[in-house]
């Protein structure tokens, strides 16, 4: 059963997946942030808030004025589906669609944040959140046009070198 991005679903089946991946995200060390993720289109953004402690998720909820996250990820639908798009056709995101890039200069995503530490936290657990987002190429999902993101090329291997 497919479930549609940008949507609470989408979200609960990635924390479903980093649930079944404790030792991957093990090795990454612990990873304790709250953070929110805006999604801006026609009409009001679509807005999450993600929680992790440790090595898991352990809250996925709408609505970013709902709680003080240390720090929003924001951009258009049409960056988000570019990077859920790379990331199901390769496995997981390129240097190019890595959060990491899209971020640096904020002209694709854009970092918000109210104190510095949250600042802090996104480049600080950038490889975690990125390990998390490319969960997303296990997932069977939907755009709300209907469309579906590029079917997974098994010939190319994803390297990412300082993501």
């Amino acid at each position: 059963m497919s479930v549609v991005f940008p949507s609470l679903a989408f979200f609960e089946a990635l924390q479903a997946e980093m649930g079944a991946e404790k030792e991957r995200f093990s090795r990454l060390g612990f990873f304790d942030t709250v953070f929110g993720i805006r999604v801006l289109g026609d009409g009001p953004p679509r807005e999450f808030v993600l929680g992790f402690e440790v090595f898991d998720c352990v809250r996925v909820t709408e609505d970013v004025d709902g709680g003080v996250p240390d720090f929003v990820v924001e951009g258009p639908f049409a960056a988000w589906r570019e990077m859920f798009d790379n990331i199901h056709a390769l496995g997981a995101a390129d240097t190019a669609h890595s959060l990491n890039t899209l971020t640096h200069f904020g002209e694709a995503l854009r970092v918000r944040y109210d104190d510095p530490d949250g600042h802090d936290k996104m480049y600080r657990f950038a490889e975690s959140i990125q390990e998390f987002l490319d969960l997303s190429a296990r997932i069977a999902f939907e755009y709300p046009d209907g469309s579906r993101p590029p079917a997974r090329r098994e010939s190319e291997h994803v390297r990412r070198v300082g993501a």
